[in-house]
């Protein structure tokens, strides 16, 4: 790092010192300044926990976060030089992580809350960061992938090779320095994301030539079709949805002021497109109870669809919801399905509309 020297037109180096020389401690400076301002690891997150500890193990976790996915995220804090257990450290804590529910990360932001004197509502603090309307969308999106970012002022060779192999292998972990440097009386602090770099493989010790492939978290054809769907959906119909592109499914706004939403989804393995209308309170699951047994078969013949009703999802077992299947015989032209797609859903609504 360097600064200007305008009388000489040159740039004099800043010397680099160290948090210990400066009395700068892990938890009450570090952390503190990552839980304060979490921007400066370069993205957006919502800090929900700091020095966690009430798991069944009697382990504490730095600092606990959402990103604007849903997703938690564990970050590990190193003053100094992380060693080579670091990486081990923050899986087992990503393990851990990965049982938490909805309800228990709450709690954790509601203690945490109160923890620090903030005044705000743990619930609409949440739903306003992932721009979600109902706290029943949470049991969509909510921890449904843990990641991990490890920070530290110098960041042991062996974890970058672990962190680099497990970013190729899809499990999305963050190495970022943080260093100090001083001016006269004045300490300033650079931080800079190492891995993922452009190139991971600089990373590997003894690694070997290998080809890299961009891996995305969502399929190219899937994240499309579903773009196209939302975009004909919003013009076509007085029904609203948005999509990001970063997941295979849709959720829709809010359908005839009830507790019911639109989900719109395309599962490529399984060679099918779904249609699924759900709800998580008592009002809606009862209107969607009461629908399926009094019109489900009259649907089915309508919709010449397979037609299923479903009570208690795989997150939650106060889901119920009334699922469309749409077979996809050719994936090689997935675009042609949109019309098809688009028809169904349109019926589908005109029948709750003129049932419910």
């Amino acid at each position: 790092m360097y600064i200007v020297n305008e009388s000489d037109n040159q740039l004099d180096e800043i010397n680099e010192t160290t948090f210990f020389a400066n009395d700068i401690k892990e938890r009450e400076h570090i952390e503190e300044w990552i839980r304060k301002n979490p921007d400066i690891l370069g993205e957006e997150l919502l800090i929900i926990g700091h020095e966690y500890d009430k798991f069944e193990v009697n382990e504490r976790l730095d600092l606990l976060a959402i990103d604007k996915d849903g997703s938690l995220v564990i970050i590990e804090v190193k003053r100094d030089n992380t060693g080579g257990h670091v990486d081990f450290q923050a899986l087992k804590y990503a393990s851990y992580c990965s049982r938490l529910s909805p309800s228990d990360i709450l709690e954790i932001y509601k203690d945490y809350i109160k923890k620090n004197d903030i005044n705000v509502d743990a619930l609409d603090e949440i739903l306003s960061f992932l721009n979600l309307d109902e706290k029943e969308e949470l049991n969509n999106i909510l921890n449904s992938t843990q990641r991990i970012i490890v920070i530290g002022k110098d960041i042991d060779k062996r974890i970058l090779s672990v962190c680099a192999w497990l970013n190729e292998n899809n499990i999305n972990v963050k190495c970022v320095s943080i260093k100090s440097f001083k001016i006269e009386d004045k300490i300033i602090i650079d931080v800079n994301q190492i891995v993922p770099p452009y190139r991971l493989e600089d990373y590997y010790i003894n690694k070997k030539v290998r080809n890299q492939q961009n891996k995305l978290n969502v399929d190219s054809d899937v994240s499309t079709f579903l773009k196209v769907v939302a975009n004909e959906i919003n013009r076509t119909t007085d029904y609203y949805v948005s999509y990001s592109g970063t997941r295979s499914y849709i959720i829709g706004r809010q359908f005839l002021r009830k507790p019911l939403k639109f989900i719109f989804g395309y599962g490529k393995r399984k060679r099918e497109l779904g249609i699924s209308i759900e709800s998580y309170k008592r009002e809606g699951q009862e209107i969607l109870t009461n629908f399926y047994e009094m019109y489900g078969e009259e649907l089915e013949k309508e919709l010449d669809l397979v037609v299923e009703f479903e009570q208690g999802g795989k997150r939650s077992s106060e889901k119920y919801s009334i699922n469309l299947i749409i077979p996809v015989e050719d994936e090689r032209d997935i675009q042609q399905y949109t019309d098809i797609y688009l028809e169904k859903f349109i019926c589908f609504k005109n029948i709750l509309e003129s049932k419910l």
